[in-house]
């Protein structure tokens, strides 16, 4: 079996290009649109990624500015350490009696 070169890559590649110029847009299009798509999607995934990372900086440079004061950093410290001992289970009481499991009934003989 004959692997395909480079060079008859390329000019099978010219060849279907000059042949796309000459046909009507009917044709062309649906063969365009999964190239177009994909490079919106990478468009719009490259724009999104950048957008959050902008924001996730700019909160950070906010947080760790002066502008704040230590009162609220223990505040939103104190609101952490609360919202999670209410999402925690309740710890077992140390103090309290813990109840043996009662024997199995022995079978009859």
């Amino acid at each position: 079996m004959n692997a395909p070169t480079l060079p008859s890559l390329l000019s099978g590649l010219a060849a279907g290009a000059s042949a796309l110029t000459n046909a009507p847009w009917w044709i062309v299009a649906p063969l365009l649109l999964p190239t177009a798509a994909a490079a919106i999607t990478t468009l719009v995934t490259t724009c999104t990624t950048a957008r959050t990372e902008a924001m996730r900086r700019r909160h950070e440079d906010a947080f760790l500015g002066k502008a704040f004061q230590a009162a609220d950093y223990t505040t939103g410290l104190d609101h952490i350490t609360r919202i999670q001992q209410a999402s925690a289970p309740p710890l077992p009481d140390p103090t309290a009696q813990t109840q043996q499991p009662a024997e199995p009934p022995t079978p009859p003989p």
